[in-house]
């Protein structure tokens, strides 16, 4: 039997996003299809907040990353990268496959960056080609303050390389407002469509730093100026430079209506009563989140477990007694002490936290760990 998603993505999706995967498979040319394409790269813009370029690269995230990173820099430059958890390593090893010195400004684990230290960073090297960083650290729940970091790096005309990839859809993100110039997300995570797609947003001056740095030597897929020739050129009947992945694409538009239909801040809103009540309730047995209230990530809560549980075990327990699938620890130093719950799916309700939290309970009641006394 298929488990019940509660990990950080993908997600389990709505039926009308299962009913366009099951259609019989559509073109990827053609005035039908582009009027979908179109309509799916505008629905996206209202959710990045945006009036700049959007494309869909059918890859992962992480190819939307290193679209974003190598097509703004070149071989030898500067880049500064936070690095507070799993992803920020991702975005480091990213960097280092163009060949880019990396200043990493970092926090420990379980913390956010601190936007002074971006401050520093750019005092020692005041004009790196980028500053890359992760919104949403998966690794830990922990939320970086992106508005304030963007803020910094604007005063110095610093280009930004976003990575939304779990936030999009499910935290407040004003693109333009807050100046990135590059925001690269996923379908599978708060947009509520299945895994395959990186949507990438692309603001005007991203663009002419492109253009300026012509001799680069990117490649050729992930180059974005491809994907740009291409919309604007063959833009009336194939809009993209490859055959792209036409199913997902109509599944993420149905996605994306639901998002928009429900409102992102209210759907922003009815994740936060979640992650509270998940909060409330693994407290009450005796675990505490791995961030205070005051810093949580609608979407995804990373909880410590008991003393002597070990993860795998918790996990395993869960999925094979229960049906329920959560997430382990990622990255060394969090990997063996906290286990995470993703609540990101738009299908998630307050019957599944508490399904998690009785399932939770029943696996300390086994290991004849003491629950919280009552308060």
């Amino acid at each position: 039997m298929t488990p019940k998603l509660m990990i950080p993505g993908p997600v389990s999706v709505d039926d009308d996003v299962l009913f366009e995967m099951g259609q019989q498979v559509r073109p990827h040319y053609g005035a039908e299809w582009t009027a979908v394409y179109n309509e799916t790269r505008d629905l996206l813009k209202q959710v990045f907040k945006t009036e700049g370029d959007v494309h869909i690269l059918s890859g992962s995230g992480s190819a939307a990353l290193d679209a974003a990173i190598g097509s703004l820099a070149t071989t030898g430059e500067t880049v500064v990268v936070g690095n507070n958890g799993y992803f920020g390593e991702r975005l480091e090893e990213i960097c280092e496959g163009y060949g880019l010195d990396i200043t990493r400004v970092s926090a420990p684990l379980g913390e956010p960056l601190d936007p002074e230290s971006f401050r520093q960073a750019f005092k020692v090297d005041p004009r790196p080609a980028l500053v890359a960083l992760v919104y949403l650290e998966t690794a830990t729940a922990v939320v970086n303050p992106v508005r304030e970091i963007a803020a910094i790096a604007n005063e110095l005309g610093i280009p930004i390389v976003l990575d939304a990839v779990s936030a999009l859809g499910g935290l407040p993100l004003d693109m333009d407002e807050w100046g990135i110039d590059i925001c690269a997300s996923a379908s599978q995570k708060c947009l509520g469509a299945p895994p395959g797609l990186g949507p990438i947003a692309v603001a005007a001056r991203a663009w002419k730093i492109m253009e300026s740095k012509a001799d680069r030597g990117h490649g050729w897929y992930l180059n974005l100026e491809t994907w740009r020739r291409f919309a604007d050129e063959w833009g009336p009947w194939h809009p993209h430079p490859v055959t792209v992945a036409t199913s997902n694409i109509y599944a993420l538009r149905a996605g994306l209506l639901k998002l928009l239909d429900e409102g992102i801040e209210q759907r922003i809103k009815r994740y936060t009563k979640l992650a509270l009540q998940l909060r409330k309730g693994v407290r009450a047995l005796g675990m505490e989140p791995l961030t205070p209230d005051d810093q949580l990530a609608p979407v995804l809560t990373a909880v410590y477990a008991p003393d002597g549980v070990a993860i795998g075990e918790l996990v395993g327990y869960l999925r094979e007694e229960h049906n329920l699938m959560i997430s382990g620890g990622l990255g060394g130093g969090l990997k063996d002490r906290v286990f995470r719950v993703g609540h990101m799916g738009p299908t998630v309700t307050e019957q599944d936290i508490d399904e998690v939290l009785g399932a939770l309970r029943a696996f300390l009641e086994l290991k004849h760990i003491p629950l919280a006394e009552p308060t």
